[in-house]
């Protein structure tokens, strides 16, 4: 957590004191998909998120920033855990997050597209989405089975973790990177972008079968793709 925290102090320091900028509500939809390796089997995820965000753009480009946002991320929450089993639907099993981003945006024709890097930090409760396990049973002498998870890295107030009932140590820190290709309407009143990027996020895999147990921790670069929206407010 501190070397991304490191990098989004140095960038802020490279903005402007002042600036005249565009306020914009956005909403964003994207689509992930990876697979977990482990030592006796694959699990596969893939999940959809939803964020809104505040987004400040300056007027004037600068070297580093084209602007940067604030917002709230939510990941859709599947009713069926990997053994087909249902449950009842808890106020955590979607993964909500709070996000940072900066972006720098280069025009390429006109003021009406541009196209630029985007990286942003993510910090909240992963929901159980990320919280798979598959299974198979091996002729009534038991059941072989794969189970991953993300692993927490961070932790949340103690207040607010006795408030909605979770540990303290239930959170997670991660990064994002992206690339938008950015088109303007109304001489940016509106604004449509399509998004690529990746997530690093670190799972934790267990397995057992007839020959043991298992457990290992992976790194893994999670592609991304979607769509954000948006319209000027100021």
């Amino acid at each position: 957590m501190s070397r991304y925290a490191a990098v989004l102090t140095a960038l802020m320091l490279l903005m402007p004191r002042a600036a005249y900028s565009d306020g914009r509500i956005t909403g964003r939809v994207d689509f992930n998909r990876t697979t977990v390796e482990g030592a006796i089997k694959d699990v596969g995820l893939d999940w959809q998120g939803f964020d809104i965000e505040l987004d400040n753009e300056f007027k004037t480009h600068k070297i580093v920033l084209s602007g940067f946002s604030i917002g709230l991320r939510r990941e859709l929450f599947y009713g069926f855990s990997g053994l087909g089993m249902t449950k009842g639907i808890h106020r955590w099993d979607e993964g909500t997050y709070l996000m940072f981003r900066l972006y720098r945006a280069f025009a390429i024709v006109g003021n009406q597209w541009s196209i630029g890097p985007s990286f942003a930090i993510l910090y909240g409760i992963p929901g159980t989405t990320l919280d798979r396990t598959v299974g198979d049973t091996r002729g009534g002498s038991g059941l072989d089975y794969a189970h991953i998870f993300p692993v927490r890295n961070t932790t949340v107030p103690n207040t607010l973790a006795q408030a909605a009932d979770l540990v303290s140590d239930s959170a997670m820190v991660y990064p994002e990177a992206s690339v938008a290709l950015r088109r303007r309407f109304a001489g940016g009143a509106f604004m449509l972008e399509w998004l690529a990027g990746v997530r690093v996020m670190r799972f934790g895999i267990v397995e057992s079968n007839s020959e043991g147990d298992f457990f290992n921790q992976k790194r893994m670069i999670i592609p991304s793709i979607g769509m954000r929206a948006g319209f000027r407010i100021f």
